[in-house]
């Protein structure tokens, strides 16, 4: 069991009018995180055929972050299913917790463009990162 940790440098241009980090910029620092733990586990190699896609993002907004700073993104494998897998994720600021997600990553055929079975090389990878109760 692994948690896959991201440094994620925050821009002046993530800000809005009140100052502080936008509400949308959040959903990209999770991407990163996610894309990150994918991509250094092989699992982004389109040329195999297979993607993943996220189907759903649940984000809890617990304090505000402020530029300049570096959001820490932590993501684990919260659970594996059939087709899809779930995520969990948190980001820091100075080691205080200022942001929770959970998500759903499906796995598609890159040809169909539909969901298909998680490989038993799929299952291995991301069983690496299986932390059911990370929060």
């Amino acid at each position: 069991m692994s948690i896959h940790t991201l440094e994620f440098p925050l821009r002046f241009c993530d800000t809005d009018m009140l100052g502080h980090v936008n509400n949308a910029v959040y959903a990209s620092v999770y991407e990163a995180g996610r894309t990150e733990l994918l991509a250094e586990s092989g699992l982004l190699d389109l040329s195999r055929g297979f993607s993943p896609v996220i189907v759903r993002l649940e984000i809890d907004f617990i304090r505000e972050m402020n530029w300049p700073g570096t959001a820490v993104v932590e993501t684990v494998i919260h659970k594996i299913g059939t087709k899809s897998f779930h995520t969990r994720q948190r980001t820091m600021i100075k080691g205080e917790v200022v942001s929770r997600a959970a998500g759903v990553l499906a796995v598609i055929d890159t040809t169909t463009r539909r969901a298909v079975p998680l490989s038993d090389e799929w299952r291995a990878v991301l069983g690496q990162y299986l932390v059911p109760e990370f929060f």
